[in-house]
């Protein structure tokens, strides 16, 4: 792996994770109707996977923020 010396290997990994996500949103582009309580709209389908996963990454780094930062 004289290739990926600087890069370590969760960087490659995330990475790949990121590419395999690109592939998969592009292939959901289509229109969806999201229902939140008393309001309907439409949106893209690529919107929803792109906010949840930046809910789910901010989530994330809280809940490791609040779990490392009690060790130290």
């Amino acid at each position: 792996m004289n290739g990926f010396r600087g890069i370590g290997y969760k960087a490659v990994v995330a990475i790949a994770f990121l590419v395999l996500f690109t592939i998969f949103v592009l292939q959901n582009t289509e229109i969806v109707t999201i229902n939140l309580f008393f309001w309907r709209f439409p949106i893209s389908r690529v919107l929803v996977l792109l906010l949840s996963l930046a809910v789910g990454a901010l989530i994330g780094i809280f809940i490791g923020w609040e779990i490392f930062g009690r060790r130290k």
